[in-house]
């Protein structure tokens, strides 16, 4: 029966937490070919994508599912059911189209799947898949406030700033960056002169100060692009991140709180600290 069935193989890897153990959409591929070979199961395309799957809408799995509705394929080789859905949504198209022969198989890493079998191992591992979603939006926003309420920084460092590492992870907090700190303040020293455009401080960045963003697992350091540099102005949290710790240093006064560029003028708003 495997024979007759065509396949495609379905990749997927989110950029958030719930997906961090697990493995790139590259070796997943790699490794669902593998078994494809080792099981002699015929497959008609490679599908992926980098989204999450803990709300309906990945367009890549809707596509998929059109393809096997429109008869193209009736099998799915997935890394593990989770790739295929985190949400209710999604397991149960995925559950329904089983049971009603659209899909005659699903083989993962683990085991296969199929319309015979009995639902509740499918029903279950969807719900687990789920549940795992839930409970770490629930964690994650809990860590957050817990961070507000003790004073730190509740996101990623703005550029001059560095997020501390040592610390056992939910307790770093962020301390000055000695390499671009000074660079950044002077580019501010530029903006409130208001003799200078972004593009001018951008390119005095880039040619003259050699501002260039901190490098990191999956970007390198490079120049600090014209966006950048207008968000960098616009950002209330760069100048003001002492409304989260008294222990930060300050890099612009508090009476500044960011740049109105239609205005082209200073927005003077008091933040209390």
């Amino acid at each position: 029966m495997k024979n007759e069935i065509k396949y495609l193989i379905y990749a997927r890897k989110s950029s958030e937490d719930e997906d961090r153990q697990v493995a790139s959409i590259d070796d997943q591929i790699k490794i669902l070919k593998n078994k494809a070979t080792e099981l002699n199961l015929k497959i008609v395309d490679v599908i992926s994508e980098a989204k999450s799957a803990k709300a309906p809408g990945r367009p890549e799995f809707n596509k998929l599912l059109e393809r096997i509705k429109k008869g193209e394929a009736s099998g799915i080789i997935a890394y593990k059911l989770d790739r295929l859905a985190r949400n209710p949504i999604d397991g149960g198209q995925i559950s329904w189209m089983l049971q009603g022969n659209i899909l005659k198989h699903i083989q993962t890493c683990e085991r296969g799947y199929f319309p015979t079998d009995n639902v509740l191992m499918m029903s279950v591992e969807f719900g687990m898949a789920n549940q795992f979603v839930r409970e770490l939006s629930t964690n994650v926003k809990r860590g957050l406030h817990s961070k507000v309420e003790k004073g730190w920084y509740p996101e990623r460092s703005p550029i001059g700033y560095l997020n501390t590492k040592a610390e056992e992870r939910g307790n770093n907090y962020i301390i000055v960056d000695p390499e671009r700190f000074d660079l950044v303040r002077k580019m501010w020293d530029f903006m409130l002169t208001g003799n200078y455009s972004v593009a001018q401080i951008g390119r005095i960045a880039a040619k003259e100060l050699h501002l260039k963003t901190k490098a990191t697992k999956k970007h390198p350091s490079k120049v600090l692009s014209m966006s950048g540099v207008y968000r960098m102005f616009t950002n209330i949290r760069s100048k003001n991140l002492t409304v989260f710790s008294s222990c930060l240093v300050r890099m612009v006064g508090r009476g500044c709180s960011g740049i109105n560029f239609r205005s082209r003028e200073l927005c003077a708003v008091s933040v209390e600290v």
